[in-house]
């Protein structure tokens, strides 16, 4: 039996969305949860992996970027900022560098995990239950790769500024998963998601970093017409994080989204 943990974080934008050329509602039309499952025998030494190629990679930055002067293990640069166009494009260090975390990852019998949705493009939306929704997707989608092969996990997420009770609302609803959704129980949870502070957690950093690349793939694939320039994300990631994808992972459809979010409700309301 193998025990996993997954660490995720956000890709996409969980607000509303309209097009890329609104004044307002223009970030992202897709949301959900990704990052990395790792074999739990191997974080310790993935984390050290991460750790000195993230000091290697940005070692200009660690020194110039860090006005707090932290140390390196608890300096961050956020995939949002680091996957630009302008700079997978520009520097080879980095395509090169994304290339061995991604070979690493499978190496030691990992995977990439995605699950979100293409949000429906209107101005009717709810981001509390968006988030809920896509948390649960992707537990569920961890745990029938674990029931099929016979694994448990555990689920680190990176810390939510919401506070307390958003904290609550969460870990309630994927404790019902664990144990009295009739539908789908989650047995291969050991316990429900903990939370992380991302600057202590090279594991949480290397998750955002897949979000910044697979937030801008996912909405690649869904609207082509207003991501051209995202293409070269497409030609230089794609097919690797695809080869490395846990099965099952991607978007739900909006239709699928739509009646998953009532089924959630009614088990809460349950």
């Amino acid at each position: 039996m193998t025990h996993y943990v997954a660490y995720l974080d956000e890709f996409g934008h969980v607000g509303q969305y309209v097009s890329r050329n609104h004044p307002h509602f223009k970030t992202s039309p897709v949301f959900g949860l990704g990052g990395v499952l790792l074999p739990a025998e191997e974080v310790r030494e993935f984390a050290i992996f991460f750790y000195q190629l993230k000091c290697q990679l940005l070692a200009w930055d660690i020194s110039n970027d860090n006005p707090r002067n932290l140390p390196a293990y608890q300096w961050e640069k956020k995939g949002s900022k680091l996957f630009t166009t302008r700079n997978i494009t520009q520097y080879r260090s980095l395509r090169q560098a994304t290339f061995r975390i991604l070979t690493r990852i499978g190496k030691v019998g990992g995977h990439v995990i995605y699950a979100g949705e293409h949000k429906a493009t209107s101005l009717t939306h709810n981001a509390t239950s968006t988030f809920k929704r896509q948390l649960l997707h992707a537990v569920r989608k961890i745990d029938r790769f674990c029931t099929r092969t016979d694994s448990t996990f555990m689920v680190l997420l990176d810390e939510q500024r919401a506070g307390n009770e958003w904290r609550e609302r969460n870990v309630e609803a994927c404790t019902l998963a664990m144990f009295e959704d009739p539908a789908e129980k989650c047995r291969g949870l050991i316990e429900p998601p903990l939370q992380g502070e991302s600057h202590l957690f090279q594991t949480l950093q290397c998750a955002d970093w897949l979000c910044g690349l697979i937030g801008r793939l996912m909405a690649l694939a869904v609207s082509p017409e207003e991501f051209p320039d995202w293409e070269p994300f497409d030609r230089y990631f794609s097919t690797r994080i695809a080869h490395l994808a846990l099965p099952g992972s991607g978007l739900q459809k909006q239709s699928e989204a739509a009646a998953s979010s009532e089924a959630a409700k009614a088990t809460l309301d349950a």
